[in-house]
């Protein structure tokens, strides 16, 4: 599967389980290095987390952008993405991600718990998957929330240098309690510790469980209907 907006609210913040349900679809190309100057290419290139923000309509809070290279490929970064009952191996603060509703073959609903001073945050999000060749983008919007008013964001994973280049973005209107415990600057804290968490665990499982690692990858491909 994320995949805690808020230092004190965790929950409402970037993880990679943000994402609840998936739908799979051919994909026009996923961006990738071709939207970072080369300055910050070479950043990325050097194992450096690259970010940046702007402001979007609708959201007080600034829409958040880390970038980041990891030793794998984009397939692989994927599938442990899409792993979503796995991800309280290794996103903090995750008490469960569990697949809800399967509305097609490639298409389920996943409701996550993280845990929050005061009631746990409980969220369930509509996930967008799509692939053109070994490219990978999934997007995301919120269906439903204890805390947060609006969730959005995607994640683009692209071949990059000899692996890829992991590009994970997310927009928040946190609401009130948001806007009460949290700031922009805690969104940024927290997306930089999620594409981080991630990284680690994709590299770690291709170095010391590549078994693991390729049963996440047979399940992403049987989700598409490939061999």
């Amino acid at each position: 599967m994320l995949h805690g907006i808020l230092r004190r609210l965790p929950g409402l913040a970037a993880r990679t389980g943000w994402l609840a349900l998936l739908v799979f679809a051919p994909l026009a190309p996923a961006g990738g290095s071709e939207e970072l100057p080369a300055p910050e290419r070479h950043q990325v290139a050097q194992g450096d987390l690259v970010v940046k923000t702007r402001e979007v309509e609708g959201y007080p809070w600034p829409e958040v952008t880390v970038y980041r290279q990891v030793a794998a490929s984009p397939e692989e970064v994927m599938a442990v993405y899409a792993d979503f009952e796995s991800q309280a191996d290794y996103l903090p603060n995750l008490v469960y991600s569990r697949i809800v509703e399967r509305l097609a073959r490639n298409s389920f609903q996943v409701s996550y718990e993280y845990e929050v001073t005061g009631p746990n945050e409980r969220y369930t999000v509509l996930v967008v998957v799509r692939r053109s060749g070994d490219a990978w983008q999934a997007t995301w919007d919120l269906v439903k929330a204890r805390y947060a008013r609006r969730l959005s964001g995607q994640m683009k994973v692209a071949a990059f240098e000899a692996g890829t280049l992991l590009e994970y973005t997310n927009r928040v209107d946190p609401g009130f309690f948001g806007v009460h415990l949290g700031s922009p600057e805690t969104t940024v804290r927290q997306l930089r510790a999620t594409v981080q968490a991630l990284t680690i665990h994709v590299e770690r499982l291709r170095v010391e469980h590549p078994e693991r690692l390729q049963a996440a990858v047979r399940a992403l491909r049987a989700m598409l209907g490939e061999p």
